[in-house]
């Protein structure tokens, strides 16, 4: 399948999954599983979108985030991590995650966090911090530059300083690749293993910490395989997040944990679908999908 056939299906297949987890929603049965939650940005970006920018408006994350603290026990990647080694897992502990590192998450999400006394866990893109210039993948549509030149800060990635600050609240982060410049598997291994390094290296000198969890970029089961789960481990790192879709049981493997990402245009009818593991039963149409859409390039993941 092209790649451009792929970009036209899939709002077909998003319409598709949102009916039948609707019905799956109510079927018997279901195991007690830990979800995931994957974000990237949290934003009031209110402009007609060419593009998507994989974000959640501020009010509407807020609903959700008041869902999860009154129904579920939210902890960071690493606290469930341990629950899970120690068999401590109950089924009602939900992770919130963020990927790359945009300073939109220091502004509008970071407050909503700390109202709700929900810990997350933020996954960055260790070249860029800090810079004064969006993060080089970030395409923008008429739209976004237009508000890129009203308000710069929202499009920028987190400084080292609002890092330790959301840190110093309780917040944990780790390693998302040092430059994000592609899917590990669309790298040679020695590129891989780079990227991995000095993401590795340079968290531990802007922040005086050892990062000890990883998000795949991109994330899906082709963009990584054995080989780099076996870097990572050499590198001390304790579990790896995909954006394999559905919920974590006891037995899933710590460097291939799934995560359900959210979405601008999710209700909150369809974020409770999500958490309460309606959406358990896409994960093999995931597959056949990907595997249908043959192998990727940065150009198919990129915010257009």
């Amino acid at each position: 399948m092209s790649s451009l056939a792929h970009r036209r299906l899939k709002p077909v297949l998003h319409a598709f999954l949102r009916q039948m987890t609707n019905l799956s929603f109510f079927l018997p049965g279901r195991e007690r599983k830990a979800p995931m939650l994957a974000y990237h940005r949290v934003c009031p970006l209110r402009f007609k979108k060419e593009f998507s920018y994989n974000n959640v408006f501020p009010e509407e994350f807020e609903k959700q985030m008041q869902y999860l603290r009154a129904n579920f026990e939210a902890i960071t990647v690493s606290e469930y991590v341990r629950k899970m080694a120690a068999n401590l897992v109950k089924g009602n502990e939900v992770c919130v995650t963020f990927d790359d590192g945009f300073k939109d998450n220091y502004i509008y999400a970071f407050p909503v966090l700390k109202k709700y006394g929900i810990r997350a866990s933020f996954f960055l893109t260790t070249k860029y911090i800090g810079d004064s210039r969006p993060f080089p993948w970030v395409l923008m549509d008429r739209g976004g530059r237009d508000d890129f030149s009203k308000n710069p800060d929202r499009w920028l990635p987190l400084s080292w300083k609002e890092v330790g600050e959301m840190m110093d609240s309780g917040m944990e982060f780790g390693a998302h690749t040092h430059t994000h410049r592609d899917s590990l598997s669309n790298l040679s291994l020695e590129d891989a293993r780079k990227e991995i390094e000095d993401s590795t290296r340079t968290f531990f000198e802007k922040t005086d910490t050892r990062p000890v969890i990883f998000s795949y970029p991109h994330g899906t089961f082709k963009d990584y395989d054995p080989a780099h789960i076996e870097m990572l481990k050499g590198h001390g790192y304790l579990a790896a997040l995909t954006t394999n879709m559905g919920r974590n049981g006891s037995s899933q493997g710590l460097f291939e944990l799934k995560r359900i990402v959210v979405y601008e245009e999710d209700s909150i009818w369809e974020f409770k679908k999500k958490v309460h593991g309606a959406y358990d039963v896409a994960e093999r149409l995931q597959r056949i999908w990907l595997n249908a859409a043959g192998s990727k390039k940065l150009s198919d993941y990129a915010v257009k």
